[in-house]
């Protein structure tokens, strides 16, 4: 398959007789890709240029291979060319020159000098042509289709049948679109400057759109491309999108900032790609949603994607008037300031989104460089480790970047703020449990505040400990960690919970295995221990001497009947006693039990004599005062937040 260099609507047609195959989908553009067509030819200007897509062609041959043509009545020879791909764009922008083919007559019925002309030439090169004196349309459609497209679109003729088709309903409805549009072209204005509004919308249809042409030779080749092109593959993630509309806005800059600005978008796209690599294949939209709410609307539930993107740098706004269809032209360019406008504006865009996704990569590095950060380093490090182990993230990514956007190198206050997100993680998610989403529309806010500087870095903490208040007061806290009927055991964050207990407990100098050595697939299960066994033998008197059943079933997964381990197989259903053991002596070999253990809460397990229910609530009552002490939140007094700032619970988690 042989690609062609881009070239124009009217070089496509000029020499061939198109015709669309009857295995390919009948007619089906709708208000929104017609929609699309007309506003490209609105905002392309008079001298401007679209690239309009790709067309698939293929030459048809007879039986014995050689190339069919035929010869018009102006003696050129014509070839017979089948549409592989682009049949829709295809019928659209012939359909839309007919449409103004009749204007053009009605003027030229009007004394219009000129138009005749010109409705002619269009007649011949994009509607229909003499073939050995009859006509043939440059364009045949399917079987289905051909004879409504010849009689009635391109024709003269009245559909008198009751029903159509999907297709013919689709083709009726574009030239309903093209005559209204047509119509409001040129409403209320004589008849030279119609003939010219005309003859401009001819030229950016038939020289403005551009198209990329694909000569497809053997037949065997059309199954294969016709397959290719209805299983695309991989769709273009957000991210990709964004990157090609900002491309298409900086081709219209008419000057040297066009390259300019396409090389800053080619290079920081490349990089942002760069950064996201190991990340999850998800993180790509995150860091486009996490921008926009920073840098432009902090309301999520407004935004739409690359649609969003596309809506703030929607290009009507850098088209000049006097480019727009229906204008009248100056003599004076009019566009510089619209097209600087747009140069800085993209320039400042694709550059916070460009740190906003190194941000992202250094935010779930566990030894993220942090170099701007200086002397800060080594505590954002720690705060920034803990709040990983939470396991929850995605609600605190908007103010996180907004942070380091509004204040790059300011360490103290970004450690501060990561602190508070770790306690707001711990105490509204991992301890009263939460969904992720709680407070999210007011932290969107914050950030975006954040960012734009409207709220000092005090006043984004305070009410950051205001929010943990709401949705986790020492009540709600005391509560949930007090309750002697709460499965901690199936809540992955009772893991977090105990590991940071167990660094609470470390000596200077002591180290701990990696947090990931308890939460790795295959670990999950050996590495968290039931004091009292999920399972006792029925024989085991032991606990059975203890616990009643209605206990058992109450506490074994409690938090207090809950210890991290590194190898619970040991410990199985073995009795308290044995689990318990004893310091090793001299000269002893180590044997698996509480008090010969690495981990200091195991340790600390060994100095009850007895493991009984009201062991299991005094460990519990222990733990709740840790946790208070651990993720304290001062008390916000008579501070309150506005009613429209309440949570959302029904929105979606991020």
């Amino acid at each position: 398959m042989a690609a062609n260099q881009e070239t124009t609507l009217a070089s496509v047609v000029s020499d061939r007789l198109l015709s669309i195959a009857d295995y390919q989908r009948p007619f089906a553009w709708g208000d929104k890709q017609l929609t699309d067509l007309w506003e490209d030819l609105d905002l392309m200007g008079s001298d401007g240029q679209h690239y309009f897509g790709t067309l698939v062609l293929r030459e048809t041959a007879d039986e014995n291979g050689r190339p069919l043509t035929s010869v018009d009545a102006a003696g050129q020879t014509l070839r017979h060319t089948e549409v592989i791909d682009g049949q829709q764009r295809l019928t659209s922008c012939i359909l839309l020159l007919d449409r103004a083919r009749r204007r053009l007559e009605r003027l030229a019925a009007d004394g219009v000098d000129g138009a005749r002309a010109v409705a002619d030439h269009l007649r011949r090169a994009f509607g229909v042509v003499l073939v050995d004196g009859a006509p043939v349309p440059r364009l045949q459609l399917g079987v289905e289709l051909n004879g409504f497209w010849v009689d009635i679109a391109l024709g003269d003729e009245v559909f008198l049948g009751q029903v159509l088709l999907t297709g013919q309903q689709r083709l009726e409805e574009a030239i309903k679109f093209f005559d209204q549009k047509l119509d409001q072209l040129i409403a209320g204005i004589e008849g030279q400057v119609a003939l010219d509004r005309i003859r401009d919308l001819q030229r950016r249809v038939t020289s403005g759109l551009r198209v990329l042409v694909y000569e497809v030779v053997t037949s065997a080749e059309v199954g294969v491309i016709f397959e290719t092109l209805n299983e695309r593959g991989r769709p273009l993630t957000e991210l990709e999108k964004t990157k090609n509309y900002l491309l298409y806005l900086a081709r219209q800059i008419p000057d040297r900032r066009s390259d300019d600005l396409a090389s800053i978008i080619n290079v920081r796209w490349s990089e942002i790609f760069a950064s996201l690599a190991q990340q999850d294949p998800g993180m790509e939209e995150q860091v486009l949603r996490v921008h926009w709410l920073v840098t432009q609307d902090p309301d999520q539930r407004l935004w739409q994607g690359v649609g969003s993107i596309k809506a703030r740098f929607d290009r009507a706004r850098y088209v000049p008037a006097s480019a727009r269809l229906g204008s009248t032209p100056e003599p004076v360019d009019s566009g510089d300031d619209e097209f600087g406008t747009l140069y800085s504006d993209l320039k400042d865009y694709v550059s916070t989104l460009h740190q906003c996704a190194q941000l992202f990569a250094e935010m779930f590095d566990p030894n993220g460089r942090f170099a701007a950060l200086g002397s800060s380093r080594p505590s954002v490090l720690g705060a920034s480790a803990s709040l990983l182990r939470t396991n929850v993230l995605a609600p605190f990514r908007p103010l996180l970047c907004a942070a380091r956007l509004a204040y790059p190198t300011d360490g103290a206050f970004y450690s501060l703020l990561v602190e508070h997100l770790e306690r707001y993680s711990a105490r509204v998610m991992v301890i009263c449990g939460r969904r992720t989403n709680a407070g999210r529309s007011k932290l969107n806010s914050l950030a975006h505040s954040l960012y734009s500087r409207t709220m000092s870095q005090e006043n984004i903490l305070s009410t950051v400990r205001v929010l943990i208040w709401r949705y986790a007061s020492d009540d709600a806290v005391r509560e949930a960690l007090e309750s002697q009927s709460e499965n901690w055991y199936e809540r992955s964050g009772h893991k977090y919970f105990l590991y940071e207990y167990e660094l609470a407990l470390m000596g200077a100098g002591q180290i701990i295995p990696a947090f990931a050595e308890f939460t790795t697939k295959g670990n999950e299960k050996r590495t968290t221990e039931h004091i009292l066994p999920q399972h006792p033998n029925e024989d085991a008197r032991c606990w059975w001497d203890r616990f009643t059943p209605d206990e058992h079933v109450a506490l074994r997964h409690s938090l207090g009947n809950l210890v991290l381990t590194l190898d619970n197989s040991s410990y199985s259903n073995k009795c308290f006693d044995a689990k318990r053991g004893r310091p090793m002596g001299p000269g002893e070999e180590t044997i698996t039990c509480y008090a010969q253990s690495s981990l200091h809460q195991e340790r600390e397990l060994a100095t009850f004599s007895d493991w009984t229910p009201a062991t299991i609530r005094q460990r519990q009552l222990h733990l709740t005062e840790w946790a208070l002490g651990r993720w304290a939140v001062e008390a916000p007094g008579l501070t309150v937040l506005e009613d429209e700032d309440e949570d959302i619970e029904n929105d979606d988690d991020v």
